[in-house]
């Protein structure tokens, strides 16, 4: 990875171009080749967390397809996927991926990975705005078709997969949050949703700051009225928030880079065990069904004797036909010598992401500061850094007594 310089002047200058807007946001109603603009309005900013892996148990390496190293990798991958769909919409303002969910925003989605096997793949989405309200709490699944692996529109001259296989999940996520937004968000609630967004972060500095406005109950935020459009806290506020955007901004590189790296390994590891999951379930649910036949068949021989209830029978022998596929399906990937150069990439990745980034050092008017440790970690040193800013601030405008 490398090194981040950023100055304090361009942090302000960059944000301003990059957050704001003259016209409004325009919301795709997803598929419907429909738009609402929201006329006098700022886009809505997007926090993406990283995906949670899902990994509450890895005592069983491998069972039901599922790599713990794999998984991790694959928790950033998809939020960089989502990221993206988002961002080419055109319909908010920043769109970002962030360490944890306590950053600035407007909407934040939150997502763990429940399947994903190559063909079957089921996500967990939970959409909030920063009033705490929940827009969406859903589990999106999607059966990635054969075509898509046997187009060859859809592969390179290389024979290399050009599309992400789970696309139709994410543009899924995308589209419901415009539906959302078409359907029950007007100017005014987005302006009230834009105002709760600046005046929370506004109380990370100074919790006592607009109390008299903003309240919490419940994991609710009502607000009562709006503070001046001059208000000199919340112009410093503004400030402080357009570095701390600029910083969330220049570390998309990181996620950007891993993503990169992965992407050819990764279709790999989809494709193969596409091939494999569908394998699996087709053998389980042909063994489940010769089963029941049989069970049948025995049934009405020794009927009298009563040996063998058909229901019984066919759910033991599917079960029996499902183990054997898992162990098959479970152990390719782990095995296979063709794969062995990919999954060590992803292994690889894995680990750096558990690791540290490299340091970002930071230029400012009076001093140099370099940030080190994970991503969580350096925001954290981050915002340390911001709230001191911020104090320095309050006590050079402080009245002389």
């Amino acid at each position: 990875m490398h090194r981040h310089y950023l100055t304090l002047f361009m942090l302000v200058l960059l944000a301003n171009c990059s957050t704001t807007s003259s016209v409004g946001p325009q919301y795709q109603s997803g598929g419907e080749g429909k738009k609402v603009v929201l006329v006098n309005t700022e886009p809505f900013d997007v926090s993406i967390g990283v995906f949670d892996a899902g990994l509450e148990d890895q005592t069983s390496y491998g069972e039901d397809g599922v790599w713990p190293e794999l998984r991790r990798a694959e928790s950033m991958y998809m939020a960089v996927q989502l990221r993206d769909v988002l961002a080419k919409s055109g319909t908010y303002g920043a769109v970002r991926i962030t360490p944890d969910l306590t950053s600035s925003s407007d909407l934040y989605i939150k997502s763990k990975i429940v399947k994903s096997n190559g063909e079957d793949v089921a996500i967990q989405v939970k959409v909030i705005d920063s009033t705490g309200k929940t827009w969406i709490s859903k589990k999106y699944s999607h059966r990635v078709k054969p075509i898509t692996f046997n187009n060859p529109r859809n592969k390179d001259s290389k024979g290399a997969l050009k599309l992400d296989p789970y696309g139709v999940i994410y543009n899924k996520i995308a589209s419901d949050i415009a539906k959302y937004i078409k359907r029950n968000v007007k100017s005014k609630k987005a302006n009230l949703i834009n105002t709760v967004t600046d005046i929370r972060y506004a109380q990370n500095f100074s919790p006592e700051a607009y109390t008299d406005i903003l309240s919490l109950s419940n994991n609710k935020y009502k607000l009562r009225g709006m503070p001046d459009a001059d208000d000199p806290m919340m112009i410093r506020i503004k400030n402080i928030q357009y570095r701390d955007q600029m910083f969330i901004d220049n570390m998309q590189t990181n996620y950007d880079g891993f993503a990169s790296e992965m992407s050819v390994s990764y279709k790999v590891w989809q494709e193969q065990s596409f091939a494999e999951s569908r394998a699996a379930r087709e053998a389980a649910s042909a063994a489940f069904w010769q089963g029941v036949a049989g069970a049948v068949v025995l049934a009405a021989t020794v009927a009298a004797a009563g040996d063998c209830d058909s229901y019984a029978c066919g759910r033991n022998t599917g079960i029996v036909g499902g183990s054997v596929a898992g162990a098959l399906f479970s152990d390719s990937f782990r095995s296979s010598k063709a794969a062995k150069i990919h999954r060590d990439t992803l292994n690889e990745i894995s680990a750096s992401l558990d690791g540290s980034l490299s340091p970002s050092v930071i230029e400012m008017e009076d001093r140099t500061v370099t940030l080190t440790g994970t991503a969580e970690e350096q925001s954290a040193q981050w915002r340390e850094i911001l709230r001191k800013i911020y104090n320095a601030e309050m006590e050079q405008t402080k009245p002389l007594l």
